[in-house]
């Protein structure tokens, strides 16, 4: 097939998939982690993949879609171990990359199941929670590095939910999860949990103390780094738009009936993205639109930080008491990544435009053959990108490579590449990658 024809029906794919495609989303960081014990490997979740830097940020190496093992609009939890694997949640198991190249599916009980949270504790066990609509929810942990898992003996509903879980990072045995269950409809029931003994036994908390609506769920989203009984939830959509709360506890192994004691510490018109509580004490608040807010008072109250709005999408502290932002890579921000020691003022880290390439890998891999043949240079030109190490520039008319690629300069319609075409040819592959999934699933 010569390129115009190429052109042609890559055009007719674009116009009936071009909004799964694309995502609908404009290119921003939703996530980061660090390696334990090698804190200069990161891992930034994107609205069109993976980023990973082995060099504290110096170069970035992307990871699309597809060779992760999910697609569309969703962003998986990414979680380093210390032994250098990484492990990604999606709609269809658990995947981790043990290499750089090869992701593979997490084998045994997780099976094919949505993973809707994971986390790893400060003891390296990796802690997943499955949601399945037929056969119920459950919680498992892995102590071998994610070569098999045991479930918990927290189960759930049909329809449950696990919106998050947080290890204390003083005390790997105690472990806080989240849930909303959906179950007959509304109203939503939030629900909380905790163990104190590896997830043994398990009590259910009261979580009367969160107000909120039909919609809204509860989010662990910090565990004081020493003290294992201080820990913060986000309520999400307490009110009509994206108005959210924080609320704060200090006795979080009150026995039961009681439970816990929850204090409402800060209400924010949109969403709150991330809380940090930093080991100086402090405790920060991120959100999107409304600026980031300070507490020096172990969370108590919380004030804005002046001229700080950052369209802040996540928040951590790294091991030497840096943080880094995540942010939208447009104005104001005009990066994707922000890092500081003072919170007060930020330092551009990475915009999109200083991307090295995708991840090298040899021909055969979906990292290969999906993100640097058919996707890269479509990448490449629509976020400016000034990378050359791969050639985007063939000759025009030069034929289709035995590859069918278009990286290192071998696709025929590369010249006069824009947003149109890149968006039909990521719909091309859509039905590429999904002809291969076609039937039982593979190891990448």
């Amino acid at each position: 097939m010569r390129c115009r024809g190429l052109v042609i029906a890559v055009a007719a794919v674009a116009l009936a998939a071009s909004s799964a495609a694309a995502n609908g989303r404009f290119p921003a960081t939703a996530s980061i982690d660090f390696q334990p014990g090698h804190p200069e490997v990161i891992a930034a979740g994107v609205t069109f993949g993976l980023l990973v830097s082995r060099d504290d940020g110096a170069t970035w190496r992307w990871y699309c879609e597809s060779a992760i093992g999910f697609e569309g609009t969703y962003d998986p939890d990414y979680k380093w171990t210390r032994s250098g694997a990484l492990f990604a949640s999606t709609f269809n198991g658990l995947e981790v990359l043990r290499d750089t190249c090869a992701w593979q599916p997490v084998a045994g009980p997780l099976g094919t199941t949505n993973i809707s949270s994971m986390n790893v504790g400060p003891d390296d066990a990796i802690w997943v929670g499955t949601a399945d609509p037929v056969n119920g929810s459950a919680v498992f942990r892995s102590t071998d590095d994610g070569q098999t898992f045991a479930m918990t003996s927290l189960v759930g509903m049909p329809g449950d939910v696990w919106s998050s879980i947080a290890p204390a990072p003083s005390d790997g045995r105690r472990v806080y999860i989240s849930s909303t269950r959906m179950t007959g409809g509304n109203p939503r029931e939030r629900l909380l949990f905790r163990t104190a003994d590896a997830g043994a036994t398990w009590d259910s908390l009261p979580t009367t103390a969160f107000v909120g609506t039909n919609s809204s769920e509860l989010v662990l989203a910090a565990v004081h780094p020493t003290d294992p009984d201080q820990a913060y939830v986000i309520v999400t959509n307490i009110s009509t738009g994206l108005r959210s709360a924080l609320y704060r506890t200090a006795d979080f192994s009150t026995a039961l009936p009681a439970g816990p004691t929850w204090t409402k510490v800060l209400e924010s018109a949109t969403r709150i993205a991330a809380v940090v509580v930093r080991a100086n004490g402090d405790v920060l608040a991120a959100t999107p639109a409304m600026g980031l807010y300070r507490s020096t008072d172990g969370g108590l109250t919380f004030a804005e930080i002046p001229d700080v709005r950052l369209d802040s999408r996540c928040l951590r502290e790294r091991v030497d008491g840096t943080l880094w932002m995540c942010t939208n890579n447009l104005p104001p921000d005009g990066a994707a990544l922000h890092v500081t020691t003072d919170p007060t003022s930020w330092t551009r880290k990475l915009t999109f435009a200083e991307l090295t390439g995708p991840a090298r890998c040899p021909a055969g891999t979906r990292q290969h053959d999906d993100c640097e043949a058919l996707l890269w240079c479509g990448v490449r030109e629509n976020l400016g990108i000034t990378s050359t190490e791969i050639d985007c520039s063939p000759p025009v008319d030069a034929g289709i490579d035995a590859s069918g690629g278009g990286g290192g300069g071998k696709s025929c319609c590369a010249i006069g590449r824009g947003p149109g075409l890149e968006i039909g040819v990521v719909a091309l592959g859509l039905l590429v990658r999904r002809r291969r999934r076609h039937g039982a699933r593979v190891a990448r």
